[in-house]
């Protein structure tokens, strides 16, 4: 798989150029509530014996609402009106959680990775970054995996309710959520993973962060199409908002 060194901020006086790490895998299928769902009149005893299978169907339902919301948000669409006000918020945050986690989602399965960086840093510069950004990464995913753990044992009994429970498929997506973007930052540390290569379209995206927004949001634009990612200008608006 391919990882993009980015570069997020023009760079100040006397420092480097703030970067992050990027990839555009493809899209998770959409799940979809089939007839493998237990029936509504199931005993108790068949409804525990379900939840880890809920726990699946659970996970990939909250990814598919969050890709499908991160893509409308990225699309400028204004904040949708469906649902409950705490549905609406907890779509709000699975986005943010696909959009920060979905990297190391798919690392965890990579067996090789090239990593691309700006002509301006090393290849060897540019995988201490990488692996420094994986190991700040390991550390806060395993805090979050023991907090995560408690909460879905409190929230368990959400996963017995029929049908479709937005808040329970939230709980599952954050406990399963971390756990593998723990496993893919413990992968992403691991210096012999990684392959790095110069990229002169990342040179150029470093000095056009100094840009005004419209001027910029063109010129990335083109660096995306010339590198094959479709959402770099999305992320690369997101993350310079971000950057203080």
């Amino acid at each position: 798989m391919d990882v993009f060194l980015l570069s997020v901020a023009p760079a100040r006086a006397g420092s480097e150029s703030p970067f992050e790490l990027y990839c555009e895998p493809p899209p998770e299928p959409v799940a979809h509530q089939g007839g493998d769902a237990e029936p509504h009149r199931a005993g108790i005893v068949q409804r525990l014996k379900s939840i880890p299978g809920r726990f699946v169907r659970g996970f990939k339902q909250a990814l598919a609402e969050g890709e499908a919301e991160e893509r409308r948000q990225e699309a400028g669409h204004p904040a949708s009106k469906e649902g409950s006000r705490a549905g609406r918020f907890i779509r709000r945050r699975l986005a943010a959680a696909v959009a920060e986690q979905r990297l190391l989602w798919h690392l965890r399965h990579a067996t090789s990775a090239r990593l691309l960086h700006s002509e301006t840093v090393t290849s060897a510069g540019a995988i201490a970054l990488a692996t420094a950004e994986f190991a700040k990464d390991y550390e806060k995913h395993r805090l979050w995996c023991g907090i995560d753990a408690a909460i879905v044992v409190a929230s368990a009994p959400l996963t017995l309710v029929p049908g479709p429970n937005v808040l329970a498929y939230y709980f599952i997506f954050r406990s399963v959520g971390h756990f593998f973007s723990l496993r893919g930052a413990r992968k992403g540390m691991e210096a012999s993973l990684w392959t790095a290569a110069p990229s002169a379209p990342l040179t150029e995206l470093q000095t056009v962060m100094a840009l005004p927004g419209p001027e910029r949001d063109a010129r990335v634009d083109a660096i995306g199409a010339a590198l094959g990612l479709e959402r770099l200008t999305a992320f690369v608006r997101r993350t310079a908002r971000a950057v203080p």
